[in-house]
């Protein structure tokens, strides 16, 4: 039993270190996270594909500027591109998506909401118009 004795010393302690680390860290509180308010673009990832193949034909990474942001009430869905008015539209938001048509003409302006916190939103959807047989998918991340 003598020899025993110094093997379970060992893990007994990284047992009792593990335990006495994971009761010490804090839980950081997770603030609820709402769609409403004022979203400023930080980078657009897009991607052109030809709409009849597929194919991928032309990707970008584009920084946001100041005047690119969103503004979102409870109601209407803002898009503001070099701080002018690129878009408004009402919308409804259930199970991540963001539902919006334009008017003039009638088009679907939907998103999908890849990912929403605090401080965070993450959109993906597709450009309603395709030009030069061409699809555009974007993928935009904005911050507060």
């Amino acid at each position: 039993m003598a020899l025993s004795t110094p093997l379970i010393r060992p893990a007994t302690c990284a047992i009792f270190l593990s335990v006495s680390t994971l009761m010490g860290c804090k839980k950081e509180k997770t603030e609820p996270a709402t769609l409403p308010g004022r979203w400023q673009l930080v980078l657009e990832h897009s991607i052109n594909t030809d709409a009849s193949t597929g194919q991928a034909l032309v990707e970008q990474h584009q920084p946001g500027t100041a005047g690119d942001y969103l503004e979102i009430s409870a109601s209407t869905f803002q898009e503001y591109r070099g701080n002018q008015l690129y878009f408004t539209a009402p919308y409804t938001y259930t199970n991540s998506t963001i539902s919006m048509q334009g008017t003039t003409p009638r088009t679907d302006l939907s998103r999908e909401v890849r990912e929403l916190t605090s401080q965070k939103l993450v959109l993906h959807y597709q450009l309603p118009a395709v030009v030069n047989n061409q699809k555009v998918t974007i993928e935009a991340t904005y911050s507060r």
